[in-house]
């Protein structure tokens, strides 16, 4: 829902990677994903964090719609008049655009190459360190939105993506967010991995096939 009578928010999140990195996760802990709630933030050129609940993604933050944190190529959450006054002085295309490719790091410094901007936060560059810094702490404020989904009750928060492999990246996470559960990190993706297990699971009997016919399976409300 929004406040906007007709407009409601859709789903982007990597979906693929973070129910990969659940389900190898409550493997790990010798449990069903069905079974467990986690919180799992997948941190890369765009930032997406989301509710796990029971096999469930209930919740998260539409990674390339302008919601949520900024991240390499996001522009993340933006108050909507400041938008607004953004968009007099631009037209839609370029506006589109740096909700998805040119906003975050690309709009600040030109690039989206996470290690230059890291390395300009260890010169001590002062607009690196507060652009990097923000942008920590606006993901753990999704985290923390996201364990309130799941009314505090979070067997696990994981981080993946390329992002994660920067350990102050991660160690700030920890510092805000650390309380609410254990904060595991799988850097990198498992997307491939979970693209030949599910059709191995399909071949084996062990799930479905699903088709994916390109339409929305959710078309409103109906009043």
């Amino acid at each position: 829902m929004t406040g906007i009578a007709g407009l409601y928010r859709n789903a982007q999140t990597h979906a693929l990677n973070q129910k990969a990195i659940a389900s190898y996760h409550a493997k790990s802990m010798h449990r069903r994903y069905e079974d467990c709630r986690f919180v799992v933030a997948h941190i890369d050129g765009g930032v997406t964090i989301n509710a796990h609940d029971c096999g469930k993604m209930v919740d998260g933050n539409v990674g390339s719609g302008g919601d949520g944190p900024y991240a390499p190529t996001r522009i993340g959450s933006v108050p909507v008049l400041c938008l607004l006054d953004y968009i007099e002085q631009h037209s839609l295309e370029e506006v589109r655009l740096m909700c998805s490719r040119a906003g975050g790091f690309v709009s600040h410094f030109g690039t989206s190459n996470a290690d230059k901007v890291h390395s300009m936060v260890e010169a001590g560059d002062r607009k690196a360190v507060l652009v990097w810094n923000a942008m920590i702490y606006q993901i753990c404020k999704e985290i923390g939105a996201m364990s309130a989904v799941l009314c505090g009750k979070v067997d696990g928060i994981l981080l993946t993506g390329g992002l994660v492999r920067f350990d102050d990246i991660v160690e700030g996470i920890r510092s805000r967010c650390g309380w609410i559960a254990t904060i595991t990190v799988y850097p990198g993706e498992m997307e491939q991995e979970e693209l030949a297990g599910a059709v191995l699971r399909v071949l084996r009997g062990e799930g479905d096939a699903h088709p994916y016919t390109g339409e929305p399976v959710w078309k409103g409300f109906d009043f």
